[in-house]
């Protein structure tokens, strides 16, 4: 499983997502978790292939990339993901 984070790095909410991820590696140190800037082409494409218009947000995918949870403008507590993600 793998999960990411779509976000917005020069916004309101990016320092506080960046620290997020660094907490959130640090609790659980392999885990396949990303983050993803939501206005660069890819994450673009993303937030318009899953309808993501509110950031930050994650998305957990499962072994063939097939969306398995996501959280839309939240950043859900570490084990919750974790529950998805094992």
């Amino acid at each position: 499983m793998t999960a990411l984070i779509l976000y917005i790095p020069r916004s309101d909410h990016g320092g506080m997502t960046e620290r997020y991820l660094d907490d959130f590696k640090r609790d659980y140190p392999d885990s396949d978790i990303s983050l993803m800037d939501a206005e660069s082409r890819e994450g673009i494409s993303k937030c318009g292939l899953y309808d993501i218009f509110q950031y930050p947000s994650i998305i957990v995918f499962d072994q063939n990339m097939v969306m398995q949870n996501s959280w839309i403008g939240k950043l859900p507590p570490n084990d919750e993901i974790m529950s998805y993600m094992r």
